[in-house]
């Protein structure tokens, strides 16, 4: 069905070395688009520099370039570094940098994340500690996110993009009236070392939260592991059915991972509002 939508463009601000980061944070506004672009009344649409940016001769710089056709124009930001801060230009540390900088200078909504995922052993000392220095600078002027896995960037994505969206006046008031209960499931996790030292997932859990106007009664699921000789997480949960309040309300369910648990489950969600049956069903990544 045709609506109308306010468009709210996402630049993806990152360097050379994090195009699997880029694709990772794209897939979540995506995600989003799918699941909440019909009631919010919002599109968002993804930005990214290799993608959306266009050969252009003049006598300035590329990166000059990429700001005017790119960053100048975006409304959110989301910067992502993992191992090296990028090239620098004639004005600013990196490519990157001056996009964080002068979307920051604009009063846009920006958002700077940080990997803490492995890196070789043998890479460039002198690229780690130019990151490093940025890192430094950036911790002066406001408080940057750190991931250990694309699945936990992809958990602060979704979360900046509500913030914003509800900073921004958008999303909360959908054409055709108010919205009714709204689930997402995301899966989370904690990291800790053992009594060995060794870093180890802990406090597995699947996350639901209402992102709606109306309270999920009588809320009750069903997991199914998704593909042939998999099986589901261990959970730990009576049964019970139970509520999740309106605007942000959540419930956990834990649950823990074991060998041949599948990669991806499908979550089906039954629940009453307002006296009126609903029910939705949603894929979930457990990584």
């Amino acid at each position: 069905m045709v609506f109308a939508a306010t468009v709210v463009k996402v630049l993806i601000a990152s360097p050379g070395d994090t195009a699997e980061l880029r694709d990772t944070v794209e897939e979540v506004l995506h995600e989003w688009n799918g699941m909440r672009s019909g009631g919010a009344a919002v599109v968002l649409l993804p930005r990214r520099w290799e993608t959306d940016a266009v050969a252009e001769y003049t006598d300035t710089d590329g990166q000059s370039v990429i700001n005017a056709q790119l960053v100048y124009d975006a409304d959110i930001v989301i910067g992502v570094f993992h191992s090296r801060l990028g090239t620098a230009t004639p004005r600013a540390a990196s490519g990157t940098a001056e996009e964080l900088g002068r979307s920051q200078e604009a009063g846009k909504r920006v958002h700077v994340y940080f990997s803490d995922m492995p890196i070789a052993h043998d890479h460039d000392r002198a690229a780690l500690a130019a990151l490093d220095e940025f890192k430094r600078a950036l911790r002066e002027r406001g408080l940057f996110g750190s991931f250990d896995s694309p699945t936990a960037l992809q958990a602060q994505v979704r979360r900046a993009i509500e913030h914003d969206l509800t900073i921004l006046d958008l999303g909360a008031r959908p054409a055709g009236g108010s919205r009714g209960a709204a689930l997402r499931a995301t899966f989370a996790y904690d990291r800790e070392p053992d009594n060995r030292g060794r870093i180890r997932s802990t406090r597995e859990r699947i996350e639901l939260v209402n992102e709606g106007r109306e309270a999920a009664e009588g809320v009750t699921y069903e997991i199914l592991p998704v593909g042939k000789n998999n099986h589901g997480p261990l959970i730990h949960h009576d049964g019970e059915p139970f509520t999740i309040a309106p605007n942000g309300g959540t419930f956990v369910i834990a649950v823990l991972r074991y060998a041949g648990t599948a990669d991806n489950i499908q979550l089906h969600l039954r629940w009453s509002e307002g006296g009126a049956q609903r029910s939705s069903q949603q894929t979930v990544a457990l990584r």
